[in-house]
């Protein structure tokens, strides 16, 4: 597996693009959420192998890419997948008066298919595994298992137990950690959101071998972030900060 971040920045793209991570297998193409980062996809995606996106929920920071379709997706079809209700959810923002023309509109030469996860199921070459997170709306967290590798996305959660369990021993989980330490202290009402800390703790917990902190507060800069996988390294020394274009060979 090869991954790729396109997108590594929560609630709106200032400092970056809001999340879409892209992992490559053998047999597939799997993108993980579709932030804005979705628009980087013609630019590092190989459409002559199938593709697949992979929604971990509804909130607009992360389908929004959806609506570049026509520009980005170079294959012949794509399969959107998510929980209960995701077609509802995706014609929300893709029929008027919000866009101008659907997927089957004829200046689309593409089929958009949708299909619900479920616990555990079979996508191309790999095994696709989810667990319901902790956030102020139903998020599913995703593990993708493939040639005896895994990596597990855990964003827009706090830490649980249920993330414990679906990262176990994985080698790379990407936990999202929207505050730092520091400002996590001063949030009056529980938003579903992690620290580096609290991200490392569970890291440490699943047993993995690697964390990559991810879905950052669009308001921080480099170095606030340098401090923050410093904060995490305290807990669980193999973390890193996921970077906009960067690519981690599993």
């Amino acid at each position: 597996m090869e991954v790729t971040f396109l997108g590594t920045r929560g609630w709106y793209p200032k400092k970056g693009q809001t999340s879409c991570v892209l992992v490559e297998t053998r047999g597939g193409n799997y993108l993980l959420d579709a932030g804005t980062g979705m628009y980087w996809m013609d630019e590092v995606v190989n459409f002559k192998k199938p593709t697949c996106l992979l929604l971990s929920h509804f909130h607009i920071d992360h389908i929004l890419g959806v609506t570049t379709f026509t520009r980005t997706f170079g294959g012949k079809e794509i399969t959107i997948y998510g929980q209960k209700g995701v077609k509802k959810a995706i014609d929300r923002i893709m029929r008027k008066p919000i866009y101008p023309f659907y997927f089957n509109s004829p200046i689309n030469r593409f089929k958009v298919r949708f299909g619900e996860l479920k616990r555990e199921q079979r996508i191309f070459d790999s095994v696709v595994r989810t667990a319901h997170l902790s956030h102020a709306d139903p998020v599913i967290g995703i593990r993708i298992e493939n040639r005896g590798r895994s990596l597990v996305y855990a964003t827009d959660t706090l830490p649980c137990e249920a993330t414990v369990k679906l990262a176990r021993n994985c080698d790379v989980l990407i936990h999202e950690t929207y505050f730092s330490d520091e400002d996590l202290k001063k949030v009056k009402i529980n938003t579903g959101h992690s620290s580096p800390k609290g991200a490392a703790r569970i890291a440490k917990e699943a047993g993995a071998k690697g964390l990559f902190l991810f879905h950052f507060n669009p308001e921080y800069d480099d170095a606030t972030i340098s401090r923050m996988v410093e904060s995490a390294r305290e807990v669980f020394k193999n973390t890193f900060a996921s970077k906009e274009f960067m690519k981690v060979k599993l």
